[in-house]
C-alpha cells in the first residue's frame, strides 16, 4: 500500500490538520538547509518565484522577503487545507504572495512566468516526476533556475546495538520506502534536471540529526510498525520491545538518528 503518510492526498486523508502540523515542526528543523537551497535559486529583488507544494507558507514569506516588494512570489499546493494554512502564514506577515490549488501537473500560469521555480519534498510524493519537472520548467523563464529538494528514504540511520533491533528497524525502513511513492527521490534529483537539459546543475548534501521525540514524531514510526507487522516481518512484541529500546536509549543519553536530504538546482536553457 503507497502514501500510508497521507501526503499523496493531504485533504482525503482525515488527518489534514495533523499533516499541516507536521510541515511546520519539519520546516524548523530543515530551515538551515532550506535557506542554503535558496542561494543555488540565484533569486535577486525584483525576481518572479513559484513555490511548488507551498505547504504551509513559511518559504512563501521567506521568498517575500528576498525579492522585496518588486518582486511576485505565488505558491501552490494541492491540498485546499495547506493552503488556507498557508494563507494565514503570510497574513500574520503582512507580505503580498498569490496562492492557489493547483496540481503541479497543471500549474495555472503562462510559460516562462517565474525567474525561478522550487518544490521541496514534493518529488517523493510523485508518480510521475518526470512529468512535473517538464511542468515546473514550462513556467520558467529561459534562463531561469529550477530547484528541488527530496530526501532518500533508504538513507536514513538509527544507533541500535541489538542485532535484533536492528532487524526491526531494517524491517521498518523497508515499510518506509514502499509507503512513499518516490521514496529515493533526493538521489534521483540531479540526473532528472540533467537529462532534462537544464544547464549549471549544483547540488547540495546535507545530514539531519534527530532526538527521539523528534524520530518518533516525524518519521510515522506508528504508521511504520503496523505496515512491518501487517506484512509479517515482525511481530507485534518485536515491535514493541524496538519502541521500548530507544525509548531507553533515549533517557540514556545514547538515541541518535539521522537522515539525508539532498537539494539541486539548474538552468532551463
Amino acid at each position: 500500500m503507497k502514501e500510508q503518510t497521507g501526503f499523496a492526498d493531504v485533504d482525503g486523508s482525515g488527518r489534514s490538520g495533523e499533516l499541516v502540523d507536521y510541515l511546520t515542526l519539519v520546516a524548523r528543523h530543515v530551515g538551515e538547509f532550506r535557506r542554503q537551497g535558496y542561494d543555488l535559486m540565484r533569486l535577486a529583488p525584483g525576481d518572479a518565484v513559484l513555490d511548488v507544494g507551498c505547504g504551509a507558507g513559511e518559504v512563501c514569506v521567506e521568498l517575500a522577503a528576498i525579492v522585496g516588494p518588486t518582486g511576485r512570489v505565488a505558491g501552490v499546493d494541492l491540498s485546499e487545507a495547506m493552503v488556507e494554512a498557508a494563507r494565514r502564514t503570510v497574513a500574520a506577515s503582512g507580505k503580498s504572495v498569490e496562492l492557489s490549488t493547483a496540481s503541479v501537473y497543471e500549474l495555472p500560469f503562462a510559460d516562462g512566468a517565474f525567474d525561478a521555480v522550487r518544490a521541496e519534498r514534493v518529488f517523493q510524493h510523485l508518480d510521475n516526476p518526470e512529468a512535473a519537472l517538464r511542468e515546473m520548467l514550462r513556467v520558467t523563464k529561459s534562463d531561469g533556475r529550477v530547484m528541488l529538494s527530496d530526501p532518500d528514504h533508504g538513507q536514513a540511520g538509527l544507533a541500535l546495538d541489538d542485532p535484533a533491533h536492528r532487524r526491526v528497524y531494517e524491517a521498518l525502513q523497508r515499510a518506509m520506502t514502499k509507503m512513499i511513492v518516490n521514496p529515493h527521490s533526493g538521489t534521483r534529483l540531479r540526473g532528472m534536471l540533467v537529462r532534462a537539459g537544464l544547464g549549471d546543475v549544483a547540488q547540495l548534501v546535507n545530514s539531519f540529526a534527530f532526538d527521539h521525540p523528534q524520530f518518533m514524531q516525524m518519521f510515522f514510526v506508528s504508521e511504520r510498525l503496523a505496515a512491518a507487522t501487517a506484512a509479517g516481518e515482525i511481530t507485534e512484541g518485536e515491535g514493541a520491545e524496538f519502541v521500548a529500546t530507544i525509548g531507553e536509549r533515549h533517557r540514556a543519553g545514547t538515541f541518535f538518528g539521522s537522515a539525508i536530504g539532498y537539494t539541486v538546482a539548474g538552468t532551463k536553457r
